[in-house]
Order: structure tokens, then C-alpha cells, then sequence
């Protein structure tokens, strides 16, 4: 496997986006074993449609709202000359999706240097437990009856709080672990979300020929119980045949449930420097 230098990783912004209802401090174990690896610029990104109750905003942000913060992150790191890579969990893979469209893309670290700036461009997706949308698809759509109520009819124009007994759910690893402390304080830690961000429609179509040139991995918790190991599959088949076998890679973690940045903070680093490094291969 080829290592990255620490001039390289300098070049590099890993852009961390959450799930629904989880606020950015569920990906700072992650974080802190990044920088700890010498990777200056992590960013811990907010999604707009999930909030405490004290900040919540009227009308609640959409997936157009989230999508397009995003954008505004990574458009800021490609302008400084940043490579950037976009780690997203659960609902965050469709705004994830959405904000890279039209941006540029590149299957390497080999950047071209304008006017002695780096041309940069988002050279990796990894999504971690996440949704793998096409156009037109939607969280409640992509969930269907799967979804458990209150989210599956949501609050129009509100915003939803996840009942007590989810949490066990979100967190099958450590509950399988016996963890139940952890998994109780954490399961504190989340806040509402937006309901009609679940109903918003992507419409940048990634897998089409030509649409992405970088790496794109996924991530896939054998214990995870909001998106089981079977829908995962499913996902991961229909992009395969669309960008081909190769083009998207698998990584299976045996016992990973939903929330690995928070369970297996160390996969999860290991999985983006292990992106990066194939990266580096093909420089």
C-alpha cells in the first residue's frame, strides 16, 4: 500500500458529514485520529437540517438547504487548492451526492499546477452505512415501508424527534458488546431533524459514464440495523451495474453497526487513509 507524505496530506481536506438527527461531534474520534495522522484540514461538517431544539429554524432546512451548505465547504477547500474527500453516513450520502454536482472530479493526486495553484477536485466519496441515491430517489422513498413511524409519515414543515427505543438500533454493536452506558450517552447526544429533508429528491446522477472520476468506496455494517446488510447490497449492485464492478469498493465490517465514526472510529480512519493511499497509487 503507498503512503501518503505529510506535504501530500496537506494537500488533502477530508470533509466528515453526519447522518440525520446526529450533530458534527459524532465524527470528532474520527477526527482526532486523522489529525493525529497528520491531516490538517478535517472538517467537521453541520447539516443544516439537524438541530437542538433551542435552534431550530423556521422553515426547517431541506436536502436542497444541506446540499448546498456542503457545496459552499468544499467549493471553499477546492479554491485554496485542496484535494477533498467526502466521508458520509446514513442520510448524509444523499445531500453528500447532491452538493458535488458539476464540480471536478479527479481519479488521482496528481494535480496540475494554474498560476502556481493547485487545480484541485474532489477525488473521493466514501459512504459509510449510507444511502447510494440515484436521481429522483429520497430518504423516505429509498426506506419505504422499512422506515419505522413517527419518521416514516413525519411532521410536514417540522421537525422530528427519534423515539428512546432507537437507540439500541442505531447502536447494535455496542449493544452487542454490552455497552448500554455508551450507548445511552450518546443516544443523548442526537438532536431532531428536519422532516422534509427526507422527502427531498437528489438529482445529480453520479453513476452515469463520466459523471465521477475520483474513488468511490462503501462501507458496510454486517450488524447495522437502520440500513441492514441486505439493503446495502442491494444499493451497492444497482451502482455497480451502472459505474461497473470495480468502480465502487466494498469494505464489509463484521460486527459494525450503524454508527461506526462513533463505534469504530479507527475502521473508519483506516478506510479514508486506505482510500487516499490507492489514490496515491494511481498518481
Amino acid at each position: 500500500m503507498a503512503t501518503l507524505s505529510k506535504e501530500a496530506k496537506n494537500d488533502i481536506a477530508i470533509i466528515l458529514i453526519p447522518g440525520s438527527f446526529t450533530p458534527p461531534e459524532f465524527y470528532t474520534k474520527v477526527s482526532r485520529q486523522l489529525i493525529t495522522n497528520d491531516f490538517e484540514h478535517v472538517c467537521q461538517c453541520q447539516l443544516l437540517s439537524a438541530c437542538s431544539k433551542n435552534d431550530q429554524k423556521t422553515p426547517p432546512a431541506k436536502l436542497e438547504d444541506d446540499a448546498l451548505y456542503i457545496r459552499e465547504v468544499v467549493s471553499a477547500y477546492l479554491s485554496q487548492g485542496k484535494d477533498v474527500v467526502l466521508i458520509m453516513n446514513s442520510y448524509g450520502g444523499l445531500p453528500g451526492t447532491e452538493a458535488i454536482k458539476d464540480l471536478p472530479t479527479r481519479s488521482s493526486l496528481a494535480a496540475e499546477m494554474v498560476n502556481d495553484v493547485r487545480k484541485s477536485a474532489v477525488v473521493g466519496m466514501i459512504y459509510l452505512s449510507s444511502f447510494l441515491p440515484f436521481p429522483g430517489d429520497s430518504l423516505r422513498g429509498m426506506m419505504g415501508d422499512s422506515l419505522f413511524e413517527p419518521l416514516k409519515s413525519g411532521t410536514p414543515g417540522g421537525y422530528m424527534d427519534l423515539p428512546e427505543e432507537s437507540g439500541p438500533g442505531i447502536f447494535s454493536d455496542w449493544i452487542a458488546e454490552g455497552k448500554e452506558d455508551e450507548v445511552k450517552y450518546w443516544f443523548t447526544r442526537m438532536v431532531t431533524h428536519s422532516s422534509d429533508s427526507f422527502d427531498g429528491k437528489v438529482t445529480h446522477d453520479l453513476w452515469k459514464e463520466g459523471a465521477f472520476d475520483g474513488k468511490l468506496m462503501y462501507i458496510v455494517g454486517e450488524n447495522d440495523m437502520v440500513v441492514p446488510a441486505d439493503l446495502a447490497d442491494r444499493m451497492i449492485e444497482m451502482s455497480r451495474k451502472t459505474v461497473g464492478m470495480n468502480k465502487l469498493e466494498v469494505k464489509r465490517i463484521q460486527k459494525g453497526g450503524h454508527c461506526m465514526h462513533v463505534t469504530r472510529p479507527d475502521v473508519v480512519a483506516g478506510a479514508i487513509e486506505s482510500l487516499l493511499s490507492d489514490l496515491v497509487s494511481a498518481s
